[in-house]
């Protein structure tokens, strides 16, 4: 929520965050929190795929096979959708923008990442998406096992 409310300063929708002098309790540096299983998700993402509201499936495909965070897949637009080296990608913005030789102190402005390492995580991954994980993720969920 601090985040949500970050993003509302910084749009200029709110003049101050609510959430500046909330005490938050401290988060153990290893999560006690496991994701869902393999078949969990797979059956997740197979109510998802049979839902009425065609946006369940694409949340979820977005969320679990993808990993995006909830406000990238929610702020996503089809014009978003691009192409890097010969696969389609979604975050273009940020790559575009390296590929046009923004520096990448002005790409995390842009981008609004907090962590400089967030942005240089995206450059590297311009030269590395034939071997990107999602392809590994993709095929494993698509076996069926």
């Amino acid at each position: 929520m601090i985040g949500f409310y970050r993003v509302c300063v910084i749009d200029q929708v709110l003049p101050h965050s609510p959430a500046d002098y909330v005490r938050r309790p401290l988060v153990p540096p290893e999560s006690p929190t496991l994701g869902l299983g393999h078949l969990q998700f797979e059956a997740l993402i197979t109510v998802a795929r049979l839902s009425a509201n065609p946006n369940d499936f694409t949340l979820i495909a977005m969320l679990g096979l993808l990993g995006l965070r909830i406000f990238e897949a929610c702020g996503a637009s089809i014009s978003d959708l691009g192409e890097e080296h010969g696969h389609r990608v979604l975050h273009t913005f940020v790559t575009t923008m390296l590929d046009a030789g923004v520096s990448l102190r002005d790409v995390r402005i842009a981008a609004r990442h907090a962590d400089p390492r967030t942005t240089m995580r995206y450059d590297r991954a311009r030269e590395t998406l034939d071997r990107h994980p999602n392809y590994i993720l993709a095929a494993y969920m698509a076996s069926g096992t």
